[in-house]
């Protein structure tokens, strides 16, 4: 069950955050994202937009989880025309550039981390990685707040950046181009409207991967020492 835990928890932890999302979006008064949306996308600033929005959910701790990813969503399936290659690109490029700005921020911040921390635990990070940082890359394939995090544990583990911008390149891509198929296959044919479907559905498609990363963690034989 540990094992389970360790590998699923990180994925229900942002699966709820963006149930926590959907509901200040689209159960209060706050925001009428649906009017920021479509007045964004007749916009000629709309490619700005949504690399400010992705940039901001793709940059750990500092934002926690901010609705970039559910933007792209919402833009496609209320006004697919401007969803052209240049949203593509510009949120491929915000992933990014959130992921290396996670990974700045957290080497900034290692030299506090050592003070704190025990040579033992930091020992216990270390052997973690070491184990299981092939398959932590799979996060670079499943949204911007895992990709954040993951680079923010490199930065703070002192591990090489270089290596891991092919994985964070091919992973961006494949993350963001994933979500235009789904939207443009599967949702945009709803019609002009979002009343929170796609966040939920976000959430959900979260709780999958992390339950099939939590059973594969358990499940997955012990290597030899």
């Amino acid at each position: 069950m540990r094992r389970f835990l360790s590998g699923a928890l990180p994925f229900y932890a942002l699966a709820g955050l963006a149930m926590c999302m959907y509901l200040v979006l689209y159960k209060t008064n706050l925001f009428d994202l649906n009017a920021i949306v479509q007045g964004a996308t007749g916009s000629a600033w709309f490619p700005v937009f949504m690399f400010a929005c992705v940039l901001l959910e793709s940059v750990f701790p500092y934002f926690g989880y901010f609705p970039g990813t559910a933007l792209i969503l919402m833009s496609v399936a209320l006004n697919p025309k401007p969803a052209d290659v240049s949203v593509f690109i510009v949120a491929w490029a915000a992933i990014i550039v959130g992921a290396v700005l996670s990974y700045g921020q957290a080497r900034f911040f290692r030299p506090m981390l050592q003070r704190v921390a025990s040579k033992a635990a930091m020992s216990r990070c270390e052997s973690l990685l070491d184990s299981y940082g092939p398959y932590a890359r799979v996060a670079l394939f499943v949204h911007p707040n895992a990709c954040a995090m993951y680079f923010t544990a490199l930065g703070l583990l002192g591990r090489n950046l270089t290596r891991e911008l092919a994985y964070l390149s091919v992973g961006a891509a494949a993350s963001v181009g994933i979500l235009f198929v789904i939207v443009t296959r599967l949702v945009s044919s709803a019609g002009a409207t979002d009343d929170g479907e796609l966040q939920v559905l976000l959430a959900a498609g979260l709780v999958a991967i992390g339950t099939l990363v939590g059973l594969y963690a358990a499940f997955r034989p012990d290597r030899a020492a």
